[in-house]
């Protein structure tokens, strides 16, 4: 169990076509800003081959939703990110859950 709280951030991307290169540089970037927040614990980057214009994003921090919202929302490379990613993009689902027990390097937490 995590006795912490922590929330987990879950980014699905559908990408415009030849978007993709120019999407994955600005998250790169962007998750260079968070790697070094305080609340940020690890994000991870998927791409599957067989759906080339799709891209998983997931990142878990300390905190909450609303801790987030108030602390990482306010960022000026967040709305940059946000901005220039915009266009990119056909459609992003975005999910927020709440983790109950994390394994490997970073669990257990709390």
């Amino acid at each position: 169990m995590i006795h912490a709280p922590c929330a987990s951030l879950y980014l699905h991307y559908v990408v415009k076509e030849g978007k993709v290169d120019e999407l994955l540089n600005h998250i790169r970037a962007i998750l260079d800003a968070c790697a070094k927040e305080d609340d940020f614990i690890t994000a991870v980057l998927h791409r599957t081959p067989e759906r080339p214009l799709e891209l998983t994003l997931y990142e878990l921090w300390r905190g909450t939703k609303e801790s987030f919202a108030r602390t990482q929302g306010t960022r000026a490379y967040r709305k940059e990110y946000m901005d220039a990613s915009r266009p990119l993009v056909e459609s992003v689902q975005v999910t927020w859950d709440n983790p109950v027990q994390i394994w490997g390097e970073f669990g257990p937490l709390g």
